[in-house]
C-alpha cells in the first residue's frame, strides 16, 4: 500500500519563490486596517504577477506568497520585477510606512497530494528568504548556477550559512539589481541621425527632470512630469514641442544648453529637478534661452505630491506666456478643467508605460495589471482606459492571444471608454483610431486620429500614427506630410516612423524611395517585406529575393495567405499589390 500511495504522489521540480513581509507585526501594531488595506492590494497584485510571468500561486498565508515557476530565470524575473513594482510603490504610499517583501528562491521537487503542495525546497525557500534585506533578494547556490549569465542582476556571496531546520550548510547569495531604470520608447540605437536645425522663434524642449533625492524610486515621477508637461504643451497650436524620445536621447549624448538646442532645432530649454521627502515635493524648473544660455523664467514649487497636477498645469501657462504664445480662452479653460486623478492611480499609469514599451508578452501583461489597478482606484481616470486599451491592441498585433478579434473589441470598447471619462484628452481618440484601423473601419478610424489631433496637434507620435492610417486608405500624399512634421517634432525618430513613410511611398508606387527611405533603418527587421517587394516591382529579382531570405529569417513561420489578413487596406487591391510583390520576391 505504501509502494501504491508513494507512485500516486505528483511530483515536480520547480524553481520556488518564498516572499514575506518584512516587519509585518510591527506593521499591523502600529495601523492595523490600513496595513490590511495596502497588503491586500500588494498581494493582489503579486497574485496576478504570478501567472503573468509563467508561475503558479500555492499558498498565500496571512503575509507570505509561495509560488512555483518552470525555471529559475522565470522565478528570478518574476522576483525583481516584483521588487521594482513594489519599490514604485514607495512613492504614492504617502506618510504610511510602506509594504516591503524579502524573497528566497532555491530550486526543489514539490508533492502534490490532496489539493496540497508539499517539498523540502518549499522550507529552504523560506530559510534564504530570511536572510534577504527588505525589498531584497536571495537565492539558492543551485539557482545561481542557473541565472548567473543574467544580464541585469549581479550575485554577492553571503558565504555557507547553517539555516534553521536543514541539516547541511549551505551558500547562499544576494541579488544585486537596480530597483527602478529606464526603458527608453526606443533604443538609442535605433533614433535616426538628426543633422543641427534652424529654430522658430516658439520652439521649445522639454528636458528629463534630475532626480535630485537619488531615489531609484522616483524615476518614474520625474519621468511622469516631464512627459506630462510635453504632452500639455502640444496642446498649443502656435508652441512646437519636441518629443520627449529625441531630448532623452540628446541627453545621452551633451550637457549643453546651446548643443542641446542645435541638435533638437529649438529656441527654448525648459530643464529642472525634483526632490522628494514622504509626500513633500521640491520642485524646481528654468526655462532657457539656449544660445546665450541665460535663464529668462525660473519656478520653484513646495509642496505635497497630491498638488502635482496643479503644479503642472501652471508651468504649462506660464511656459507658452513666456514664449508669447497666443493661448485664447477656450485653450486656458480647457487646462484648468482636466480632472485631475487619484495620485495612487497617476502612479500606477507612469509605471505600467515604462513596462509597456518593452513589448514582451509577460510585460504588456503586468502592465495591464497596474491598469486595472489604476482604474479601480478611479473608475473616473480615463487615461487608466486608454492604457488598458493598448495593451490589447499590442496583443492584437504579435499574436499574444488565442482570441484575437475579442481582443481587438476590447481595444476599441476600452479607448471609447476613456473618451466618455474625458473628451478632452488626445489619448482616448488615439486609442480609438488604433483600434477601428485594425477592424478596418477606416471612417471612424479616420475621425478619431483628427478629434486626436485638434486636442494636441503637436504630437510627434500621434501624428506618425495617424500618417500610418492615412496609407490605408490612398491618403498617402497627406501621410507623408505628417511623417515629416512629426519627424521635424521627433527629429531622434524611431525606425517605425521610417517605416510608416516607407509604407506611403509604397503606396504611391514610388519604390525606390520606399527602399530609399526603409534603407536609413537602424533595425531593418520590419523593413524586409516592403523592401523585397519594392525590389521585386522594380524588376530587381536578386536583391527582392535576398531580403524575402531575411524576412524568413526574422519570421520564419511567413506566408503570404496569412499575411494578407494583417495590412487594413480600404481597397483589397492594395494589399494584393503588396502581395503580389512578395510572391514575385519568392515568397509563398
Amino acid at each position: 500500500m505504501a509502494i501504491r500511495l508513494h507512485e500516486m504522489l505528483n511530483r515536480k521540480l520547480s524553481a520556488i519563490v518564498y516572499a514575506d513581509v518584512h516587519g509585518y507585526s510591527r506593521l499591523m501594531d502600529q495601523d492595523e486596517a490600513g496595513t490590511v488595506v495596502r497588503l491586500t492590494r500588494s498581494l493582489n497584485l503579486i497574485r496576478g504577477l504570478v501567472s503573468d510571468y509563467g508561475g503558479s500561486v500555492i499558498d498565500t498565508a496571512g503575509d507570505g506568497l509561495v509560488a512555483l515557476f518552470p525555471s529559475a530565470a522565470q522565478a528570478l524575473h518574476f522576483a525583481v520585477e516584483m521588487q521594482r513594482e513594489l519599490s514604485n510603490e514607495v512613492v504614492w504610499s504617502g506618510a504610511q510606512e510602506p509594504i516591503t517583501y524579502r524573497i528566497g528562491i532555491a530550486i526543489g521537487e514539490t508533492i502534490a497530494s490532496d489539493g496540497a503542495i508539499y517539498g523540502h525546497g518549499i522550507n529552504l525557500a523560506a530559510r534564504i528568504q530570511s536572510l534577504a534585506a527588505p525589498r531584497g533578494i536571495c537565492i539558492a547556490e543551485s539557482v545561481r548556477q542557473l541565472v548567473r549569465s543574467e544580464p541585469e542582476c549581479s550575485f554577492r556571496s553571503l558565504g555557507k550559512q547553517k539555516l534553521k531546520n536543514i541539516a547541511d550548510e549551505l551558500e547562499v547569495f544576494a541579488v544585486d539589481f537596480e530597483l527602478s531604470h529606464e526603458v527608453p520608447r526606443t533604443s538609442p540605437l535605433l533614433f535616426a541621425a538628426a543633422p543641427e536645425r534652424s529654430a522658430p522663434e516658439s520652439s521649445v524642449a522639454v528636458l528629463p527632470l534630475e532626480n535630485v533625492s537619488g531615489d531609484p524610486a522616483d524615476f518614474h515621477l520625474c519621468q511622469g512630469v516631464a512627459a506630462d508637461l510635453i504632452s500639455n504643451l502640444c496642446r498649443f497650436r502656435n508652441l512646437m514641442v519636441i518629443a520627449r524620445h529625441s531630448a532623452i536621447a540628446v541627453m545621452g549624448q551633451t550637457r549643453s544648453p546651446r548643443e542641446i538646442a542645435n541638435q533638437l532645432g529649438v529656441r527654448y530649454l525648459l530643464s529642472g529637478s525634483l526632490r522628494r521627502a514622504g509626500t513633500r515635493l521640491r520642485i524646481a524648473v528654468d526655462l532657457i534661452e539656449a544660445q546665450t544660455e541665460h535663464t529668462i523664467w525660473s519656478e520653484r514649487y513646495d509642496g505635497s505630491i497630491e498638488d502635482i497636477f496643479a503644479f503642472q498645469d501652471d508651468v504649462t501657462a506660464m511656459t507658452a506666456s513666456r514664449l508669447a504664445v497666443h493661448i485664447d480662452m477656450a485653450e486656458k479653460r480647457r487646462l484648468i478643467s482636466q480632472n485631475h486623478p487619484n495620485i495612487h492611480a497617476y502612479g500606477m499609469i507612469l509605471r505600467g508605460q515604462d513596462l509597456s514599451f518593452r513589448f514582451r508578452p509577460e510585460s504588456n501583461w503586468h502592465a495591464r495589471r497596474l491598469y486595472e489597478q489604476a482604474r479601480d482606484l478611479d473608475p473616473r481616470y480615463a487615461r487608466s482606459y486608454a492604457a488598458l486599451s493598448r495593451t490589447f491592441n499590442v496583443e492584437w498585433r504579435y499574436a499574444w492571444t488565442k482570441d484575437p478579434e475579442g481582443a481587438l473589441n476590447e481595444a476599441l470598447n476600452l479607448a471609447s471608454l476613456a473618451v466618455q471619462h474625458d473628451d478632452l484628452d488626445a489619448r482616448g481618440y488615439s486609442e480609438m483610431g488604433l483600434a477601428h484601423l485594425y477592424k478596418k473601419e477606416h471612417d471612424p478610424a479616420i475621425a478619431a486620429y483628427e478629434r486626436a489631433l485638434q486636442l494636441n496637434p503637436n504630437d510627434a507620435d500621434l501624428l506618425a500614427e495617424m500618417g500610418d492610417c492615412l496609407v490605408y486608405v490612398r491618403q498617402a500624399e497627406r501621410s507623408v506630410k505628417l511623417l515629416e512634421r512629426a519627424m521635424r517634432l521627433n527629429p531622434y525618430y524611431p525606425d517605425s516612423y521610417l517605416w510608416y513613410l516607407g509604407d506611403a511611398y509604397f503606396q504611391l508606387g514610388e519604390y525606390e524611395k520606399t527602399i530609399e527611405t526603409l534603407q536609413k533603418m537602424q533595425d531593418g527587421s520590419e523593413g524586409h517585406r516592403l523592401m523585397a517587394a519594392s525590389h521585386a516591382h522594380l524588376g530587381n529579382a536578386r536583391d527582392a529575393e535576398k531580403h524575402a531570405h531575411e524576412l524568413l529569417k526574422v519570421h520564419p513561420n511567413f506566408t503570404t495567405a496569412q499575411w494578407r489578413k494583417v495590412p487594413p487596406h480600404k481597397h483589397p487591391e492594395d494589399t494584393e499589390l503588396l502581395i503580389d510583390g512578395l510572391r514575385k520576391a519568392g515568397l509563398r
